[in-house]
This record gives structure tokens, sequence and C-alpha cells, in this order.
């Protein structure tokens, strides 16, 4: 599993905002969804349940990791989606993502206005998405997001 994560994203993975807000959570929460094809890791993403305000129940998404055997396929569109499904179960009222918005639009994320939500490490403002679960929820959000 490690071979996919080294291969797209190298050693300075570490330093990413998502590992940063994953390092905070609490181990057991944090949920992953993994695709394998004879038994090799195809396809994985995850998310990490955060708090904003306080009490509002968000998850951050990433990283979302796709083999170059499996890209252009619709695969990490599925993913992202099973992904929402699984923050949805767990009744988070959004999911965030640091990302691009060319390729995250499709699965109905927008951009965050610059400054409105904040996470733990460095983030391109322009790229803080969010996909809203409960309509209208990102007029409520402000501030920092933090692990739980």
């Amino acid at each position: 599993m490690h071979e996919l994560f080294e291969k797209h994203l190298g050693p300075g993975r570490f330093a990413r905002t998502a590992y940063r807000v994953r390092e905070q959570a609490t181990p057991e929460k944090v949920e992953g969804i993994n695709v394998f094809e004879n038994n090799k890791l195809v396809g994985t993403v995850s998310i990490t349940p955060m708090q904003i305000n306080g009490d509002t129940l968000t998850y951050l998404l990433g990283p979302l990791l796709i083999d170059e055997s499996h890209r252009s396929k619709g695969l990490g569109l599925e993913l992202i989606k099973d992904a929402i499904e699984l923050a949805k179960s767990q009744s988070a009222k959004a999911v965030l993502l640091v990302g691009d918005i060319a390729y995250y639009k499709k699965s109905g994320f927008k951009q965050i206005p610059m400054g409105q939500i904040t996470l733990p490490g460095p983030v391109d403002p322009t790229r803080l998405l969010i996909f809203e679960i409960t309509e209208g929820i990102l007029k409520e959000l402000k501030g920092q997001a933090k692990a739980i």
C-alpha cells in the first residue's frame, strides 16, 4: 500500500496538510477506501473527521491516489463518490479537500471563499474546496478546522 503513496507523493507527503490533519485525528476515526486488482492497490482515498465552529462535523478528503494503469477510467470519481457517501453515513455536514477545482467540480465541489475556513499547515486558499452535504452549510462555517 505504501508503494502507491511513495510513487505518487514521495517523501514530501508528510508535510502535506492532509497528513497534518490525520496526525491530529484519533487514528481509528480515519477512514480509508481501497481498490485492489490482482492483490495490487490501484486506488485509494482517505477521509478524516474534523470539526469547524467547534461542533460542525466535516471530513477532509485526501489523499486520493490512482495508479497510472487505472487513470482516466473513472476510478477517482467513484472513490470520491464513495468517500462522500461514507461521510454522509457519519452525519457529516460537508467534505473538504485541497485540490484542483477543474477536476473536483465534476463531483460537486466548489471553492471556499478565501480565509473563511483554515486548515493546519500550508494551503493554497484557491485550492480549498467543499462539497456541501447539508445544502447551504458553507455560509455557517468559519474559522479553523480541527481533526477529531
